[in-house]
């Protein structure tokens, strides 16, 4: 940095810098704009390089889903970043859950395969209460910290396709290219929730 600068101008610069690294960063995935709720099916869309995906959520039950704009975002995170891996996800989208629905299938489809979908999640169990999601698909865990509601970096942990959340914020990604994502929810835990993206790389 030019030493020149007077001292406010290296702030500001600096500033803008910082406020630059951190839009690139969280500009690197997009997240499915979740528009309308009937039931227990959502639909939204997924804006990538490639064009516009359609989005379908089915399941056998939903606690509640957030669409609209200006609805309580319980994307935020704390030290450390729970969505390190994404950046937090954009809005306050989310589709939300308290399981204990045995081997009953929840599923996103996208009307065109998506590469290294990504899943953010939000609470999910709690300390001495523990929850999973069985996927028919493989998940890596790709960070896991602290969010709205606490949190840690071993909260959340995946065993071949299973994620354990205890109290557990973070983001799995599934690499390969992907119709749908389909998983279980067995244990019953009030409450947690859930949005995916895709990385723009790929897409």
């Amino acid at each position: 940095m030019n030493a020149r600068l007077h001292p406010l101008a290296r702030t500001l610069l600096a500033l803008a810098v910082a406020s630059t690294a951190a839009l690139a960063h969280a500009g690197e995935t997009a997240w499915i704009d979740w528009t309308t709720q009937t039931g227990s099916t959502v639909t939204g869309t997924l804006t990538l390089p490639s064009g516009i995906v359609k989005v379908k959520f089915s399941g056998p039950s939903l606690y509640f889903s957030l669409t609209a704009p200006g609805s309580s975002d319980y994307w935020v995170s704390g030290t450390p970043d729970a969505y390190a891996a994404t950046g937090e996800p954009t809005g306050s989208d989310a589709l939300a859950f308290v399981g204990g629905t045995g081997t009953q299938l929840y599923k996103v489809s996208f009307s065109k395969p998506v590469t290294n979908p990504v899943m953010a999640v939000m609470s999910l169990g709690r300390a001495g209460l523990p929850a999973r999601y069985v996927f028919t698909q493989k998940p890596t865990l790709l960070s896991s910290g602290v969010g709205f509601y606490g949190g840690c970096t071993t909260c959340l942990k995946v065993s071949k396709k299973t994620l354990t959340g205890s109290e557990g914020h973070g983001v799995v990604q599934f690499t390969g290219s992907f119709s749908s994502i389909s998983w279980q929810q067995p244990d019953h835990e009030y409450w947690h929730a859930l949005t995916l993206g895709a990385p723009l790389a790929g897409n």
